[in-house]
């Protein structure tokens, strides 16, 4: 979850709101032939581009079950939730009997379908089943069930979130002080600006906000993420009706967090609530602008799925693929963070160009606490996304992995997708495009060119 984290420098300000993950080592795909474990290693270390190029050459040589397996949690990483349900409920009492690993696999999956689709009770209990399985194996759970299962505990009995509007609409937003998109919201006698947030896992509220909105909060509170994997806790609760534009949406889970959390006075900058992902997939299609306007087309999944996709889910974080140098990789997109953050990872690959940088002490600061990390500041380096490329300035390489999980390449913030004169994330057909960049960029090779040494802080 988003909206909490910030980062400090010099020159220029950036704030990032900010989940910072790193990719890890993959299969390559195109080989041809695919066995079941190959399948699995490449679920296991989150490689979907591969995976799902794979399942198209693998599927009639697999067996029915292991096909249904896979394409059911495949269809849950781009966002297909009904038919996830639809392809792995039927399969948890073979996969217990035969397949332990594969079904608290399957179990973590169906409990983020649940998630996905408002029935948090329903999600509590396939993660609690989840840790179940694992700790018959005497290991951790690999989706931190336990942990999940409380947190979604919170909303056991909470409504499911419904929208209503007449079609497409445009909301002319703005870009604050610090870039980042806002829009009007309105809920009862109140009304206020909130970022719209793609690094939010559920939208998140200010406790000043929560009290002018009447809100209850739940009794019980959990931890969530803040800056590179420190703590911070948070309570949730339901917001009867908020309108957004001409739509109406009900009964919007929130986390509600203290003020003190969501209050930078160094920056001057204060945020009331953000957006997160499930009021934007709600919303379907959502185009930004550089003026500020967000348009947004909700829609169905399409009745064609698309054979391949350029946008996935790692549950509720939502990835793109994109091209730094190697090759294409995931990374996490965050319309609530200002700068692009590339992991640990990136910088090994391509140790011998940036081997000449200074590096400096990078200071991530926000909820839950600050960190310094070791990391070089490129003034520019290439990178092609959404089908163009563009010169991204102010690029940070970290130079050791962080506290979050260790998963993608890197995380792409506003001054990346600022390049482009609009950007585009379609949640019913799973497919980032931008408009605009730079063709002539994507051939040009120049090493890039580091900053002037600065302290961050």
């Amino acid at each position: 979850m988003d909206c909490r984290d910030l980062v400090k420098r010099l020159e220029p300000t950036l704030l990032l709101i900010l989940a910072i993950l790193i990719w890890t080592s993959s299969l390559m795909w195109g080989q041809g032939q695919y066995s079941l474990s190959d399948l699995d290693a490449l679920l296991q270390q989150r490689q979907y581009i591969e995976l799902e190029h794979a399942l198209v050459t693998a599927t009639e040589e697999l067996p029915s079950l292991g096909r249904d397996y896979f394409q059911g949690v495949m269809a849950n990483r781009v966002n297909h939730v009904q038919k996830s349900i639809r392809l792995l409920e039927p399969l948890i009492p073979t996969l217990l009997a035969n397949s332990p690993v594969r079904a608290e696999f399957a179990l973590c999956t169906l409990a983020d379908d649940y998630a996905k689709t408002f029935g948090y009770g329903d999600a509590a209990r396939f993660y609690t089943e989840a840790n179940r399985v694992a700790e018959q194996q005497g290991k951790k759970s690999e989706c931190g069930a336990a942990r999940e299962a409380s947190r979604w505990g919170l909303l056991r009995n909470a409504p499911a979130q419904t929208v209503a509007t007449s079609g497409p609409f445009t909301v002319k937003g703005k870009r604050d002080t610090l870039g980042l998109f806002q829009v009007p919201v309105a809920s009862g006698n109140y009304s206020g600006s909130w970022i719209v947030d793609s690094g939010a896992n559920l939208s998140v509220v200010s406790r000043s906000v929560a009290n002018k909105l009447g809100l209850a909060s739940s009794t019980g509170s959990e931890t969530a993420q803040g800056i590179a994997g420190l703590s911070v806790s948070v309570h949730t609760a339901i917001i009867p009706e908020i309108r957004v534009g001409p739509a109406v949406l009900r009964s919007v889970a929130v986390l509600v967090v203290e003020d003190s959390e969501l209050s930078f006075s160094e920056l001057d900058y204060r945020i009331e609530g953000c957006l997160g992902i499930p009021v934007l997939a709600a919303l379907g299609k959502v185009t930004f602008y550089h003026d500020g306007r967000i348009d947004f087309s909700p829609g169905k999944i399409p009745a064609k799925e698309t054979a391949f996709h350029n946008f996935f889910f790692d549950r509720f974080t939502p990835l793109i693929v994109a091209d730094f140098g190697p090759k294409e990789q995931l990374f996490t997109i965050d319309t609530g963070a200002m700068g692009t953050i590339l992991s640990a990872e990136f910088y090994k690959a391509n140790r011998d160009i940036f081997n000449f940088f200074e590096s400096v002490s990078l200071e991530l600061s926000g909820a839950g606490g600050m960190l310094a990390v070791p990391a070089y500041q490129v003034s520019g380096l290439v990178a092609t996304l959404g089908g163009s490329c563009a010169r991204i300035k102010d690029v940070s390489i970290l130079l050791s992995a962080i506290r979050r999980p260790d998963e993608f390449y890197g995380d792409i913030g506003e001054n990346a997708l600022s390049s482009f004169s609009s950007f585009t994330l379609d949640f019913p057909a799973m497919h980032f495009r931008v408009n605009g960049g730079d063709p002539g960029d994507c051939s040009d090779s120049a090493t890039p060119a580091p900053f002037e040494a600065m302290t961050i802080y």
